[in-house]
């Protein structure tokens, strides 16, 4: 997750086109600024090498942030150009691929005062869950280590955490993995996994049931996943 405390400046002058109040905002980890040059390198090694599977999903965490989503406003800006970003009504965004040498003078933009915003970021998969097959998940398990081991350098890693399997969850554990074998259809329920906690389940509350496919069960590449409605994937770290 990163966390991130927006530090305000004086207003820039007013012109013709709307401009947004000069700040210094540093992304923090447990106390490491993190340059916008390092996410903008993240992007593109999740947009170059990782095969479609991969997204970062970015949100501002409502219960930590002091001003409303509604007067938030916040860019990314770079020395060249000042690049908007638009939130949802849940506070998602995404933040633009710059150019490398653009990237090095970028970082984020706000008119949150110190202390009044702070936002997350999150790998997510892709893969809708009626699309899910054994295939899949040993292509995200492999693509997501080659990622993590060969292709980011060391102080990126911490923000693509090595994966263990693809997580499944949904209201009722009614999972089922499906394919053909000599011309017949064989089905295999899946178990719920003892203690797997869906990630958004906020603390103190029940999680709805999951499971896990790591990749490395013994069935074939085209066993299918059969979702119950309302499933959701993620990657359990």
């Amino acid at each position: 997750m990163l966390t991130s405390l927006l530090m305000a400046s004086p207003a820039a002058p007013a012109s013709d086109t709307q401009v947004l109040p000069a700040v210094r905002t540093e992304l923090k980890r447990d106390g490491a600024v993190l340059p916008y040059a390092q996410l903008n390198q993240l992007l593109s090694k999740l947009r170059q090498h990782g095969e479609g599977l991969f997204r970062m999903d970015f949100r501002v965490i409502p219960e930590k942030t002091k001003k409303p989503l509604a007067e938030l406003r916040m860019a990314v800006r770079s020395d060249e150009a000042d690049h908007p970003i638009k939130l949802d009504a849940e506070g998602r965004f995404d933040l633009p691929l710059l150019p490398d040498a653009e990237a090095k003078t970028a970082d984020l933009a706000t008119n949150a005062a110190k202390g009044e915003l702070a936002v997350n970021g999150t790998v997510k998969l892709t893969t809708p869950p009626e699309q899910l097959d054994l295939a899949t998940v040993r292509r995200i398990m492999q693509v997501g280590r080659k990622l993590r081991e060969e292709l980011l350098p060391f102080y990126l890693r911490w923000l693509f955490p090595r994966g263990q399997g693809v997580r499944i969850c949904s209201d009722a554990p009614t999972w089922e993995l499906t394919w053909t074998e000599n011309g017949q259809l064989l089905g295999l329920p899946l178990q719920p996994a003892t203690g797997e906690r869906e990630p958004e389940t906020k603390k103190g509350e029940a999680s709805r049931p999951c499971t896990v496919l790591t990749g490395q069960e013994n069935w074939p590449d085209a066993a299918r996943l059969v979702p119950p409605p309302g499933t959701k994937l993620s990657i359990k770290l």
